[in-house]
């Protein structure tokens, strides 16, 4: 958690999902890539450039992942949102254009449940921090008077992206700094 890769995979997944909306085509190319081959590339640049540094351990597979009440809880708080919206859209109660508008926001409650998880995976509190901050200029940009609905999205989508990228470029230049290159004896090189 420390190596900033999760937040540069999560600034580009940001910055490019405006563009993945526009253009519904490349979704399933980015499905696809996402699936099956984004896992092998970043196991590869991890024994390239972490594994040297800290070493690597396989954690045991034997027991499930651990799904808590407060992850639950948040996940269904925001599926009966969307439904809410979806169902109040669909029945013309709220404005097409209104919805775009409030996407931001309504992406920013759905980043609670990677909060929520990152926190009790890590232990580290800050993780709420995101989820906050996503809210907050989720609603900020949608209360904003910018006339065309769609650049409220780009400008969200985009700007977060940018800033998680270079938050993980910034942990991944102190990671290196903290942990520099361990020697490895050749029999433990040749596992990894």
């Amino acid at each position: 958690m420390h190596d900033g890769f999760t937040e540069m995979l999560l600034g580009l997944i940001l910055a490019a999902l405006p563009v993945l909306v526009l253009h519904p085509g490349i979704i399933s190319i980015f499905v696809v890539f996402y699936i099956l081959f984004l896992p092998p590339f970043l196991e590869g640049i991890r024994r390239k450039y972490i594994y040297p540094r800290i070493g690597y351990v396989k954690l045991s597979e034997d027991e499930p992942p651990k799904v808590t009440a407060r992850l639950v809880a948040t996940l269904v708080l925001i599926i009966v949102f969307v439904a809410a919206v979806i169902y109040s859209v669909a029945i013309g109660i709220i404005d097409q254009d209104l919805v775009y508008r409030w996407i931001p926001a309504a992406f920013g409650l759905i980043m609670w449940v990677p909060s929520v998880y990152l926190e009790e995976k890590s232990g580290q509190n800050r993780y709420y921090l995101f989820g906050a901050l996503m809210t907050i200029t989720g609603v900020a940009v949608a209360l904003a008077p910018i006339a065309d609905s769609n650049f409220v999205g780009f400008l969200y989508f985009v700007c977060w992206g940018l800033f998680f990228l270079a938050l993980g470029l910034v942990k991944y230049a102190l990671f290196v700094r903290r942990f520099p290159v361990v020697d490895l004896p050749e029999d433990v090189q040749d596992e990894l």
